[in-house]
């Protein structure tokens, strides 16, 4: 059990060693946005706040979703922390 737990942990860090190691595609921007900035000269001004905002807008709807997961699986999430806590920290 101990050793699938730790290939579970490690490909974990991997996926989230990626995510942040990649966030260039993170900051662009949809194909209709870039066409208002591209025609509109004001637009093109503004350009990396327009990116942000997208960003912002795309990180409401995933913050939502978690936090019903967390009220949903707050037992099930504790049980396996407690688990991993025990795995990671010998007593």
């Amino acid at each position: 059990m101990k050793p699938r737990l730790l290939a579970v942990a490690g490909a974990g860090l991997v996926v989230v060693s990626l995510a942040l190691g990649l966030p260039a595609p993170a900051a662009a921007q949809c194909s209709m946005c870039q066409q208002v900035v591209a025609q509109s000269p004001e637009a093109q001004r503004f350009g990396a706040e327009l990116n942000r905002a997208i960003l912002v807008l795309m990180a409401a709807p995933y913050l939502l979703f978690s936090s019903f997961a967390l009220v949903l699986f707050r037992d099930r999430i504790g049980r396996r922390l407690r688990i991993w806590a025990a795995f990671f920290i010998p007593r």
